[in-house]
């Protein structure tokens, strides 16, 4: 949970591995050292009990002679002064109650997205990276009672007409693939679930610029799937945008999730069973919201 939060403040995305490899000690220590003498032409001590991959861990007898094998492509890297990273580490690990993160899997799932935007090349990949992030995220409501009854009467409907056609043809797949669109449209869309995560989480004040932006992003990532391609200018801004907006979302949820108060807020503003006007009206109550939020976490994120 440490290294998360050190994702949030340097974008250094860390993959540490921690389970020690397994060690196979050579019979004639003597003859690998000679083996690699020949193949490597380099000085090496006269007896090597064991090779060992570079970048994992590992625990052996310290009276043992190892030697490290690491390779890879060519790269450039660039270096962070330590002194940064470990000012950070030291913040992430005086949270109080941080590991509850880890009780969290969609958030830890949007966290491993996030990771990976640092280490994607292509500005396309970055960006529909970063809107995966919010799409794990995101928490579906119920549509109302009138509604729902309208989709089951037309789910009904539609396995009373497959039972009339053969179960290979294409007509049977095709409403196969609608009665399952049908099952999935009792909830909102994808995009109004994003729409209420940021409004839920970032919305201090009544203002719903964060979730307008939210949704032109959202959409600019459909174009992007659909269409193919968006204009180089638009993208780049795009991605910047976009992770600006997941930053502040994931610090907000890690700081909610520490503080064990991420499923309150979620059903605050959700609110399982409340009518929609007034699911609408409280999240647009921002005053409401910054009070709740500052009594939840206990400070200001």
């Amino acid at each position: 949970m440490r290294f998360i939060w050190l994702i949030l403040q340097t974008g250094i995305a860390t993959d540490a591995v921690f389970e020690p490899q397994q060690i196979t000690y050579a019979d004639d220590p003597l003859r690998i050292a000679t083996n690699l003498l020949r193949c490597f032409n380099i000085s090496i001590d006269p007896r090597v009990d064991a090779l060992l991959d570079g970048e994992r861990p590992a625990v052996y007898p310290s009276e043992k002679r190892l030697r490290l094998f690491a390779g890879g492509l060519a790269g450039t890297t660039v270096t962070t002064p330590v002194e940064v990273v470990l000012t950070h580490f030291i913040q992430g690990v005086r949270i109080e109650n941080s590991t509850r993160v880890a009780d969290n899997q969609k958030l830890l799932t949007a966290f491993d997205l996030y990771a990976a935007y640092f280490t994607e090349v292509s500005p396309n990949a970055r960006f529909l990276t970063l809107i995966m992030a919010l799409e794990t995220l995101a928490t579906g409501v119920d549509r109302p009672p009138l509604v729902l009854d309208l989709l089951e009467k037309w789910r009904n409907e539609t396995g009373r007409i497959l039972q009339t056609l053969a179960p290979d043809s294409d007509d049977a797949a095709s409403l196969h693939g609608i009665s399952r669109e049908l099952l999935f449209r009792r909830q909102d869309s994808i995009r109004q679930q994003i729409r209420s995560l940021v409004l839920r989480t970032l919305a201090m004040s009544g203002e719903d610029d964060p979730a307008k932006q939210a949704v032109r992003l959202y959409d600019l990532r459909s174009t992007l799937v659909h269409g193919g391609t968006l204009p180089h200018q638009r993208l780049s801004e795009s991605v910047t945008e976009a992770k600006d907006l997941v930053e502040r979302i994931l610090r907000a949820h890690f700081m909610l999730a520490a503080a064990g108060k991420l499923q309150g807020v979620f059903r605050l503003l959700v609110g399982a069973g409340r009518p929609r006007g007034a699911l609408t009206k409280t999240t647009r109550d921002g005053a409401k919201l910054a009070k709740y939020r500052q009594k939840m976490v206990g400070a200001k994120l």
